[in-house]
This record gives C-alpha cells, sequence and structure tokens, in this order.
C-alpha cells in the first residue's frame, strides 16, 4: 500500500509549456484525500517551485534544492543542508574560469555573477532546451524580455553573500558545453565535498554532499513512520536517480525520462506531456 508520493518537477510533474495540468492535479488531490501524502522533491528553490504548485491548487510539503531544503506547506524550513562557504567560494571560481553561467540559490533569494552576456546566453539555452523549435539566435534575442533575466539578481562577489549571512543551497549553471557539463559533473565531485549532478545534460546542479533526493525522501519517510516499500517515487532526469533506488516500493519513470531514468524505474508511465504522473498515481492508487 502506498502510503508517500514523491514526485520531481521539471519534465515530471510540469508539461514542456510550464503548466501542471488539471488531470496530474486532480490525481494528486485525490491521493491525498485517501490518505496518502504528496510531496514535491526538485532541483528548483521553494520561491520557484512554490508558486506553480500553488496555482494548480496543490498544498504539500518540499524538497526543494535536490534536498538541500524541506520545506512544510507554509513555506517554512524544517530541515536544512548548506555548501560550505569556501567550497562555494572555489566551485565559483572554477566555473567561471570555464566562461560558465553561475547562479547561487540562497537563503536570501538567487543570485549570479556572470555578467550580462552570459546571463542571456543561459536564459536562451534554458528556452530552446524547452522549445526546440526556437533557433538559438531567436532565443537569444528575447532573452533580454524573459521572466528568466528579469529575475536575475546579480552580485560581485560571492562575499557579498557572506556578509549578509545567506546560505548557499545550490550552484547551478546552464550551458550548451555538454561534454563540459558532463566533465565537470564527474570532476567536482571528486575535489570538493559536493552532490554534483543535473536535470538535463546542459546543466550542473552542486549541493551538499548529503542533499540528495533519495536520502532526502528516505529521511522523510523514516520520520513519518513510512516504510521504503510504500513510498513512490516519479522522475525523468540525472538528479532524479537517487529517488528511483530499488529501496523504493513503486519507483516510476517518465515516458520522455532519459535512458538513465528509464532503466532504474521499476515501473514506466507517459510523458510529461500526456499527464504521466496522474496516471501513475491512478495505476497504483
Amino acid at each position: 500500500m502506498i502510503k508517500l508520493i514523491a514526485s520531481d518537477m521539471d519534465g515530471t510533474l510540469v508539461s514542456n509549456d510550464h503548466a501542471i495540468s488539471e488531470a496530474n492535479s486532480k490525481a494528486i488531490k485525490m491521493a491525498q484525500n485517501k490518505g496518502i501524502e504528496f510531496i514535491i522533491t526538485t532541483g528548483r528553490s521553494y520561491e520557484d517551485a512554490h508558486s506553480q504548485v500553488a496555482e494548480a491548487g496543490i498544498e504539500c510539503n518540499y524538497l526543494v534544492m535536490n534536498g538541500s531544503e524541506l520545506r512544510n506547506a507554509q513555506g517554512e524550513i524544517v530541515q536544512s543542508l548548506y555548501l560550505d562557504n569556501f567550497v562555494v567560494k572555489q566551485i565559483v571560481e572554477e566555473l567561471m574560469s570555464n566562461g560558465l553561467f553561475v547562479e547561487l540559490y540562497t537563503t536570501g533569494g538567487s543570485f549570479s555573477l556572470s555578467d550580462e552576456e552570459i546571463c542571456k546566453d543561459a536564459v536562451a539555452t534554458k528556452i530552446i532546451n524547452f522549445h526546440p523549435e526556437i533557433s538559438y539566435e531567436e532565443a537569444y534575442a528575447s532573452a533580454e524580455d524573459h521572466f528568466l533575466y528579469k529575475e536575475i539578481k546579480r552580485i560581485e562577489s560571492v562575499d557579498d553573500l557572506i556578509e549578509k549571512n545567506y546560505k548557499v543551497g545550490k550552484i547551478i549553471s546552464f550551458s550548451t558545453k555538454r561534454e563540459l557539463i558532463a566533465d565537470l559533473r564527474m570532476k567536482l565531485e571528486k575535489k570538493y565535498p559536493v552532490n554534483a549532478t543535473g536535470s538535463f545534460d546542459i546543466n550542473l546542479e552542486i549541493t551538499n554532499p548529503l542533499a540528495d533526493k533519495g536520502k532526502a525522501i528516505m529521511q522523510y519517510a523514516t520520520s513519518k513512520g513510512i516504510n521504503l516499500d510504500e513510498v513512490m517515487t516519479i522522475g525523468d532526469s540525472y538528479n532524479d536517480l537517487g529517488m528511483l533506488s530499488d529501496s523504493f516500493g513503486y519507483t516510476v519513470a517518465m515516458g520522455n525520462a532519459i535512458e538513465a531514468v528509464k532503466a532504474q524505474a521499476k515501473y514506466m508511465t507517459d510523458t510529461n506531456d500526456a499527464n504521466g504522473v496522474g496516471k501513475a498515481i491512478a495505476r497504483f492508487v
């Protein structure tokens, strides 16, 4: 019997047009009405995740920044795993020396040390990742007017955050240099005490070494007295691999998931554009 459902957002609960469908929302509420807990597990910050989930009428707890923070339905931080300031400085310096966009998710909001051109390039890269029908040139030309670009708050140094006593939960980078991103995922974990993963092959997500979706769900379930074989997890990409461990009873790969996720999960559902989360819940609940 399922007692907890944990779902990723991008590429999973959220469709490619950046919406949570009514079918997905109804299925989640149906499960909740049966006494099953639902929790969001995402690489996003709480601020980025909550508004979209709330818009869909879903009320739940959140594991954000790949497990760096556990937030309750009211947005209060229940548990946290942040990065060491010295490690943040070292990694930021290394990423910027490679010409990469750098964004920091902190307790005071999201900040970037990158210049305007690199920020525009990162936003354009994000746009074409979700809308491959758009050329890079078109995406870059419109980047400055995009909400992702407008939300970027720039700082000159990591020291600006340390002085305000902000804690860094995640370092993120986006680039079309896929080989470099893949290389850094392996290299940074060996060089620093961090967990390095990503939602797509164009991005890099760096967190505390203990901040992993799988570990976070295990700890959460245990704290609630829920056995791992009573947990259902749903994901599609690299940073979801931990939550698709054999330890969980029902692990579900999206139809649009990467091959590594499909190979690891016990079950498959439809794509994120075809209400895959809702269909998985209907199948097993």
